[in-house]
């Protein structure tokens, strides 16, 4: 009989048979009179080895013969050969090596060991890969990939902080996306123009809404309790205002206010609006359009009380079985100026609050728009909720012409559809993402990833992703609607093609413990995802995983605090961070990417918010403190800007090199004598200034300076426009396109 291998290890079958060393019982061995051909036609009877249950020993394999004499259980019934001498006694020095007669090999158990890495990745794109290299494998082999991309950055190399404010037609200018047929959509509309219509012939009535009197839709929307006081502008020259909640304001380049800036043709300073919600804004969208008269964001908000600290509740308050607390979404319109040359810039006109929708589902917990335009005269478009009681819902919204100083207030008695397991016990809905215009994917508490049709409604697909809570969750559309990205609780970051989800599914190799949402998006130019880099111990660094080569990332932007929110671009590849200090950061991702290994990169501040609520003033009056105008005052905030750009590297990078130079100057100051005390002075106030910006991640800060959502807007002539919310309640619109 051939001999055959374990592991690399050669054995063969002898009369003296090989015994673990923890065995002490005899080995049933072949008769010396039967030779190979009669052993491959009557298995032998062989004796079922007792070995001991200690974790750091292997068991035993049983052999495949179902006769019960050939298993004996005790010393005197087991059947020795007589011929044979005492069992050879040997350590099994191969993994898994069990001594067996059988024609094949069991699969070693999975090993317990912590010190054994068994999640790796051993695929084609190395770690060191840099620049041409990572190009061709991240996205070669063919070669009209590899030219979108190449041709992608070189587009723009130039601006390494910020988009350019160029349209399609410049060579410079923002584009959309590359990776499908350029009439895609124009057909995705053409397609949702027919759907819509089939939608509300055929159901005209799942959607009903009532309106509401204004005193009365107020009491249903998030009420801050006083106004919120505002410093903006340059550093040095801030000036103060007093917003009131559903008020905003334009701004200047400056930040400071169009009345407050001394220029002659103002327009063209208008570069953005501040805005007060009353509430915490815990999630905004960007209506697609395609119109270029107006700019809708739709924004979800909760009352600061909600986030208090908690109050004990009283004995026998059980748990509600279904959450009935009111909720609002708002929806502000946004004008642009009509003379701006190339892409829409900010107006001088005021942001108006249009429409409220309210609800008895719970507090909103993630909206998002359809991303196909599906909008008309009397439409904004179709928009999914996800609310406190655990179900998402798809609901159209209308648009309102008679615009008026109030907003108007609707109450939505049911929505167009309501998706969510019913069948389990206790499952919620906690994520949702659209895949296409009829699909949307959500994730749920048991760990499970569904896919559905919103008409008819229809639950399509539903896989075990993960065994924990789904914090968030994101898809490729338009290039990749089913490649979905799902980040747990608890676990690894895993990918999953839901056309083939048995087959096509993959996760980053290293678990982590994430409670923060919002750090997931998909960037079409650079066909990956961009999320909180996954990681065991608490970081601040966001990384890209191309959705090919997913168990795989590469450091985009390291912030200075705890990251709570990210945003990409849909005709550009910036990266917008926002951190629990209250800073947002811009940085070019797809530059970053394909980096040199020496090559400096640039990241920059876009601004830095923070709060102060009343009740840390320094006043007799803390609980009623009233402004010279009368109204109370909840609290303060500054915003800055205009800061310079910074090293987009990571500050443990950056101290090992600095670390590496030090030690470079002790060794030419050694050869040299004692000459270059003052190269080493640099070094050591260098080395200081690192570990500051380390020790920076950890502080704590103010929860109402946060960050709350980042949002760029998704229009192509609009796609410079970014929305950033912060937990005072202030949303701030900043147009950042480079133009010349």
């Amino acid at each position: 009989m051939p001999p055959r291998r374990t592991r690399g290890v050669r054995k063969s079958y002898a009369e003296n048979p090989e015994v673990d060393d923890d065995d002490t019982e005899p080995v049933a061995v072949q008769d010396n009179d039967s030779d190979d051909d009669e052993f491959n036609d009557q298995p032998a009877k062989v004796a079922h080895n007792q070995g001991d249950k200690d974790d750091s020993d292997e068991e035993d394999e049983d052999d495949d013969d179902d006769d019960d004499d050939a298993h004996p259980s005790s010393e005197d019934e087991a059947i020795t050969s007589p011929t044979s001498s005492a069992p050879k006694r040997i350590r099994n020095t191969g993994a898994g090596m069990t001594q067996s007669r059988k024609n094949y090999h069991e699969i070693p158990s999975y090993p317990l060991e912590t010190r054994i890495v068994t999640r790796v990745y051993a695929g084609p794109l190395r770690r060191y890969a840099r620049y041409s290299a990572l190009r061709d494998s991240m996205y070669g082999p063919a070669y009209h990939s590899i030219k979108i991309i190449w041709d992608m950055e070189k587009r723009w190399m130039s601006f390494s902080v910020f988009p350019p404010g160029y349209p399609p037609s410049h060579p410079r200018g923002v584009v959309p996306t590359p990776w499908v047929a350029p009439t895609f959509d124009s057909d995705q509309e053409a397609r949702a123009l027919r759907w819509s219509e089939e939608l509300q012939t055929k159901e005209p009535e799942n959607q009903r809404i009532r309106g509401i009197p204004i005193k009365h839709g107020q009491r249903l929307v998030p009420q801050a309790e006083g106004d919120i006081l505002l410093l903006s502008g340059p550093f040095d020259e801030q000036k103060q205002y007093q917003l009131s909640p559903g008020i905003g304001m334009p701004l200047s380049s400056s930040g400071l206010g169009i009345e407050d800036t001394e220029v002659i043709d103002k327009k063209t300073m208008a570069r953005g609006w501040v805005l007060d919600v009353g509430g915490i804004p815990v999630q905004m969208a960007w209506a697609p359009s395609t119109r270029q008269d107006v700019q809708v964001l739709a924004v979800a908000t909760i009352p600061f009380s909600d986030q208090e600290k908690p109050q004990p509740k009283p004995k026998g308050d059980g748990e509600k079985e279904k959450d009935t607390t009111p909720g609002a979404i708002q929806f502000w319109e946004f004008t642009p100026d009509p003379t701006s040359p190339g892409l829409a810039m900010p107006s001088n006109d005021k942001p108006v609050h249009v429409l409220t929708r309210c609800f008895d589902w719970g507090r909103p917990r993630r909206i998002q728009w359809c991303p196909v335009a599906l909008e008309s005269d009397n439409r904004y478009g179709m928009l999914a909720v996800l609310c406190g009681d655990g179900i998402a819902r798809v609901i159209d919204v209308g648009r309102i012409s008679d615009k008026s100083s109030t907003p108007t207030y609707e109450w939505m008695e049911s929505s167009l559809t309501e998706l969510g397991i019913t069948t389990d016990y206790h499952i919620q809905v906690t994520c949702l993402a659209w895949a296409n215009l009829n699909r949307i994917v959500l994730g749920h508490s048991d760990g499970s990833v569904t896919l559905w049709s919103i008409y008819p409604c229809q639950m399509l697909d539903r896989v075990a992703v993960h065994t924990s809570y789904i914090i968030d969750i994101a898809t490729g559309y338009p290039s990749n609607p089913y490649i979905v990205a799902t980040v747990p609780v608890g676990g690894c970051a895993t990918i999953t093609d839901l056309s083939q989800p048995t087959s096509e599914s993959t996760y980053f190799p290293v678990p982590s413990i994430n409670f923060q949402p919002n750090v997931l998006a998909w960037s079409e130019p650079m066909q990956g995802f961009l999320m909180l880099y996954p990681s065991s111990t608490p970081n601040t660094t966001v990384a890209f995983l191309h959705h090919r080569f997913f168990p795989q990332a590469r450091s985009i932007c390291t912030g200075t605090n705890s990251v709570t929110c990210i945003a990409v671009g849909s005709t550009h590849p910036f990266l917008l961070m926002g951190a629990a200090d209250g800073t947002v950061y811009s940085c070019n991702a797809v530059q970053k990417l394909f980096k040199q290994k020496s090559e400096p990169l640039n990241k920059i501040k876009l601004l830095e918010h923070e709060y102060r609520p009343v009740e840390g003033w320094n006043t007799k009056n803390n609980a009623n403190t009233t402004s010279e105008e009368g109204p109370s005052i909840r609290g303060a905030a500054r915003i800055l800007q205009g800061f310079l750009p910074e090293i987009n590297d990571d500050p443990r990078t950056e101290k090992r090199k600095e670390l590496d130079r030090k030690k470079k100057m002790e060794r030419a100051k050694k050869a040299s004598g004692g000459r270059g005390r003052k190269k080493g002075a640099t070094a050591a106030n260098s080395l200081a200034e690192l570990d500051d910006r380390l020790a920076s991640r950890m502080v704590i800060h103010e929860p109402l300076s946060r960050v709350t959502y980042l949002a760029w807007n998704p229009n192509l002539m609009f796609s410079c426009w970014a929305a950033c919310s912060m937990g005072s309640g202030l949303i701030r619109v900043i147009d950042v396109g480079i133009r010349e």
